[in-house]
């Protein structure tokens, strides 16, 4: 079994070790090794990378496979790499560390934010998934509101502040009994905890594979970017550390650029931007009542056949009232169309005494139409060109 190095020091870059076993299966190659640095995929967190360097050859580690489970007892690891290393040779493994540190630092702030929900709501964590390219999630089995998001934030970062330890340890089973700890799976071999806190204040206790930070402090910061409603619980997006700052950093340049483009300090940008929308809304409003009227006259002026387009974002209300004049001055089926072919077309369509139901299925088929409604009249989306429409409608005549 490979003893796993980073369990216990999680800060070790280098290490040498001797590669155990060579496997090779189908295209792929993989190895063990005796003792390892790397940490593979578990628990909702990417495996390491980095290199394994003998005398005669470089390799890089792609990824790193947990054979068994915690939940079986005994695990093992095998790394795919990218060229084979013979058995039994001395090797010197070299971590990608920056890619490891940002891990650590996201995986002991989701500690911390987890423990307080769990200390304050009693919620209990339910899913987590730490991806390298898009924020850490975290479910728990409760709601959460935005004020109370807003303290967590705050405690997390509180936590970080006062820079306490974070400790591993290896309680046997009799220990384990008197001890609180948060744990997703029932566990068969030995419990791993990750205790966030001292003596005078434990902030979390977990079980838990992975690496982490050594104290508090070195996650930097903790800032939660959006929150939803999952499975009758509460879905949180965070991010921590460098990628925290970057995120923060960002944001704050994009608030002062769009303050410097109305002159003004990015305090006010936010009322500006909100005055400007409701401004716009008015104005969109408007314009579509005037399109409205327009396209009513053209349609009793007989500028219009059974069908009519518009560009304009029409409300549903500018929509049914168009319907309804061209129901009463035109026959067979008819229908108004607003959007264009980049980006689909809503729709209201039916005809006077006809069945609306039946023009529906005859849509849905032909143009891939979604919606419903009654037989009276119909409403709903397409996602083609104009001219397909027209080409269509031509064929129910």
């Amino acid at each position: 079994m490979t003893e796993k190095i980073y369990e216990k020091q999680s800060y070790i870059k280098e290490y040498r070790t001797v590669v155990t076993d060579c496997i090779k299966e189908d295209d792929k190659v993989y190895i063990k090794l005796k003792e390892t640095i790397f940490f593979p995929e578990e628990g909702g967190q990417y495996s390491d990378s980095g290199q394994i360097m003998s005398k005669d050859k470089t390799v890089h580690v792609l990824k790193g496979e947990l054979l068994g489970s915690a939940k079986e007892g005994q695990t093992d690891i095998r790394y795919l790499v990218d060229s084979d290393i013979e058995a039994g040779t001395e090797v010197l493994c070299k971590l990608n560390w920056d890619e490891r540190f940002d891990r650590m630092q996201n995986h002991s702030g989701e500690h911390i934010l987890s423990g307080l929900i769990h200390n304050d709501h009693g919620f209990n964590n339910v899913g987590f998934h730490l991806s390298d390219d898009e924020p850490v999630t975290l479910a728990v089995d409760g709601l959460l509101n935005e004020e109370q998001i807003k303290e967590l934030e705050k405690k997390a970062n509180a936590v970080i502040y006062r820079d306490l330890p974070i400790k591993d340890s290896y309680p046997s089973k009799s220990e384990l009994v008197n001890i609180t700890y948060r744990s997703k799976i029932d566990i068969a071999g030995q419990v791993r905890l990750i205790t966030i806190g001292d003596e005078d204040e434990t902030i979390d206790i977990c079980a838990c594979c992975a690496p982490h930070v050594k104290r508090t402090g070195a996650i930097g910061l903790i800032k939660i970017i959006s929150f939803m409603k999952f499975k009758g619980g509460t879905q949180l997006s965070i991010l921590c550390g460098r990628r925290a700052l970057e995120y923060v950093t960002k944001n704050i340049d994009n608030l002062n650029k769009i303050a410097k483009g109305f002159s003004t300090h990015p305090d006010n940008a936010v009322a500006i931007v909100s005055n400007l929308k409701e401004e716009n809304m008015a104005l969109n409003a408007r314009v579509s009542e005037l399109t409205e009227s327009m396209i009513i006259d053209g349609i009793k002026k007989n500028e219009y056949g059974s069908l009519v387009f518009s560009d304009m974002d029409l409300s549903a209300s500018n929509m049914k009232n168009i319907y309804n004049a061209l129901t009463q001055l035109r026959e067979g089926y008819v229908a108004v169309f607003a959007g264009n072919d980049k980006k689909g077309y809503r729709f209201y369509a039916g005809g006077k005494d006809l069945d609306a139901v039946k023009l529906s299925e005859m849509m849905r088929q032909s143009l891939a139409a979604k919606g419903g409604g009654s037989s009276e009249m119909i409403q709903g989306r397409i996602d083609c060109e104009r001219e397909k429409i027209v080409n269509f409608w031509e064929t129910i005549y």
